[in-house]
């Protein structure tokens, strides 16, 4: 459905300045080609705040950060569940994470970072791993980051379908979750596993506004990648890069459009887990 009021070539165009406006914002590429999946997710918004062009909705976001904020939940992708991509965890956590168990021993400290982890379950998947291999006595932390403050706000209650849940090994999910007793189709996060998990916004086409002396052990920016352009790729890399620790490693998603195969800071190793040189 379009808009009422303005005509197909008012509407591309306008859409056009949309696409520009998200790419500037986000980092990414999206273009007229959008067109469907654009006005399919800003129509009903547009209706219900009585706009009648996206130019009006264009003017809105420009100038109210809850709006914006809105719009960016409206057209980004959050598709994610519990341990996606689990042949890919298992070699992380069969064969490169007790490296870091050596690396690490002493300080009984480890940091994760989950860039793009839209509503917590990669995050929580992480720390589960990390508390399972490390054992419940060390400090683990993650950081939990995304664009969509909606969706963070969703991984900080923690609270998730039994649809959701069922990916989770049975016997880690009674371990760290409970069986919601206002509704027996919700499971919620353990404090054990929650008090591991900080939630954050952080947009990785923009400075990360994390302080340049921490460091993590491990980064995962899964299925992000596919939509950036290649300039705010390559920015994204050199900031992970920096917050990794020497040794530390970058696990990207199995489809993600990178290769650094040839490059002389990462060390490639297997499934799309990369090491800091």
């Amino acid at each position: 459905m379009e808009i009422p009021g303005n005509d197909d070539n008012d509407n591309d165009r306008e859409i056009g300045l949309i696409c520009d406006f998200l790419n500037q914002q986000l980092g990414f590429t999206y273009n007229i080609h959008k067109k469907y999946l654009i006005t399919t997710r800003l129509n009903k918004r547009l209706n219900k705040l009585g706009l009648h062009s996206y130019q009006s909705y264009l003017n809105l976001i420009k100038n109210d950060i809850r709006e914006l904020n809105i719009f960016f939940d409206l057209l980004t992708t959050n598709v994610t569940s519990f341990f996606r991509e689990d042949s890919q965890l298992q070699i992380l956590r069969q064969e490169l994470l007790p490296s870091l168990i050596n690396v690490a021993a002493g300080a009984n400290r480890l940091r994760c970072w989950s860039a793009g982890c839209s509503s917590g379950e990669e995050a929580y998947t992480l720390a589960i791993i990390l508390k399972e291999t490390f054992g419940m006595d060390w400090d683990i932390k993650v950081l939990a980051s995304d664009v969509s403050v909606k969706k963070l706000e969703e991984g900080m209650a923690g609270v998730y379908s039994a649809e959701k849940v069922q990916d989770i090994p049975a016997h880690l999910r009674y371990k760290y979750f409970s069986v919601m007793n206002t509704n027996k189709e919700f499971f919620k996060v353990k404090p054990q596993l929650r008090r591991a998990v900080v939630f954050r916004k952080i947009n990785i086409n923009q400075d990360f506004e994390i302080p340049p002396h921490i460091q993590f052990d491990l980064i995962a920016c899964r299925n992000v990648f596919i939509y950036l352009a290649d300039e705010v790729r390559r920015r994204a890399l050199a900031g992970f890069y920096h917050y990794l620790k020497d040794d530390g490693l970058l696990m990207v998603g199995q489809s993600e459009p990178i290769n650094l195969t040839s490059s002389s800071q990462w060390g490639v190793l297997k499934s799309c887990i990369y090491q800091k040189k």
